[in-house]
């Protein structure tokens, strides 16, 4: 039987590696079995000279290259190290060294967007390259290309950062000596587009559904409770627990994905107005049980965003004339720029790790101290009256000499 060899590439295994160091290898798969229960087995050379082996799984479960994955990742924690990663290109690094190692703390969304970005941008330019061929001077030249063909700054700051991160590793790794990237700031871009829905359109949006009591539920917990559409349509209904919701569950493509919220678990307080436009949607919901979707699709799976987007938000921006689109990510921009009074309060509501991703991200108005401050300016410049400097709150001091 010839064997299928894999290519010259290495991986890092979850097995501890032993003390011994053993010289470079990366182990070959064959396949063995009769027709229908054939089976992909590893095997590589031990130190006396023997070629031991390892079943990796059935043919019909898995593909080629996962048991070549696996096999390297055997082989290397068993020790083997790479003497020379000359030979060794950017899709072999991605696909048998970078991918696995990370993708135990992706999600699946996670996941398929790494492979879009990868498969759309990086694979079809670097893909063929190797490691120790790829220059600054390369990288800037496709980066400036995409700046060229206008790409969203949020785009190529994905490309650089992900760009950046598998060579960083390839550097940790011992396959390149210095990371290319280090030399390649990140492009000017044109400014990104973050439109927000005025405060007095939002009446207008949800009297447009008023008689459509779920799509008003769903409306309504998007635009006061700021949710991501991935926790709202991962909600069950054991998730309403009167004034807040309880997410850990998330949704993906009409799935539904079991404490996999983005953030961890997380309370998210409901609005007396909102809870009154669910408790309309349970009176008309087929099924109310503590574990049924709150808003399940004809087939009882996660609504899908896409699907809602294109079927109900699209549709109804037309209708009320919006000039701006109307999605989750408006809702939850507007809500972050309706209460940038209080930031805190409002990283907290729409489940941001850091303020500044609320206030420089989300929040597009500019601050009512930030007015005062240029109308006073301007006043004091053209009547040439000093600017009245604003009340400072009293000292610990002086609290204390007053309340005495």
């Amino acid at each position: 039987m010839t064997p299928v060899r894999t290519s010259k590439v290495d991986d890092n295994s979850l097995t501890p590696p032993t003390a011994k160091r053993r010289r470079y290898q990366r182990g070959w798969v064959e396949v063995e079995g009769a027709k229908g229960r054939k089976q992909y087995v590893g095997r590589w050379r031990a130190d006396d000279g023997s070629k031991p082996k390892i079943v990796l799984g059935y043919v019909a479960e898995m593909s080629l290259t996962e048991a070549r994955v696996r096999i390297e990742a055997h082989v290397r924690g068993l020790g083997s190290r790479p003497a020379s990663a000359a030979h060794i290109t950017f899709r072999d690094y991605w696909i048998l060294n970078f991918k696995p190692r990370r993708k135990i703390r992706w999600s699946e969304p996670t996941e398929a967007g790494y492979d879009r970005y990868m498969n759309s941008y990086l694979l079809p330019v670097f893909g063929n390259l190797r490691l120790a061929d790829i220059e600054p001077q390369y990288i800037a030249a496709f980066l400036d290309q995409m700046r060229k063909n206008d790409y969203a700054r949020s785009v190529v700051l994905k490309v650089w950062t992900l760009l950046g991160a598998v060579l960083e590793d390839a550097v940790d790794d011992d396959m390149i000596g210095k990371n290319p990237m280090r030399r390649v700031p990140m492009p000017k871009t044109r400014l990104p587009f973050r439109p927000v829905l005025d405060s007095q359109l939002v009446p207008k949006v949800l009297r447009a559904v008023a008689d459509m009591p779920r799509d008003s539920a769903i409306l309504h917990i998007g635009v006061f409770c700021a949710m991501r559409p991935s926790e709202v349509f991962g909600l069950r209904w054991s998730s309403f627990q009167g004034d807040h919701f309880l997410i850990r569950n998330s949704a993906w493509e009409g799935k539904l994905l079991e404490d996999t919220a983005k953030t961890g678990e997380r309370r998210v307080f409901v609005p007396p107005a909102t809870r009154a436009a669910i408790t309309r949607w349970r009176e008309r919901c087929k099924n109310i049980s503590p574990d049924a979707l709150m808003f399940p699709s004809k087939k009882g799976t996660p609504i899908s965003t896409h699907n809602f987007r294109n079927r109900v938000l699209a549709p109804l921006a037309e209708k009320v004339e919006l000039t701006v689109p109307l999605t989750f990510q408006v809702l939850r921009r507007s809500h972050a720029t309706r209460n940038q009074r209080t930031p805190r309060d409002a990283q907290s509501h729409l489940g941001h790790k850091s303020i500044v991703t609320t206030m420089n991200v989300y929040a597009q108005e500019i601050p009512e101290s930030v007015k005062r401050m240029v109308e006073q300016d301007e006043a004091a410049i053209l009547t040439g009256k000093k600017p009245v400097a604003p009340k400072m709150p009293p000292s610990r001091k002086r609290r204390k000499a007053v309340t005495a």
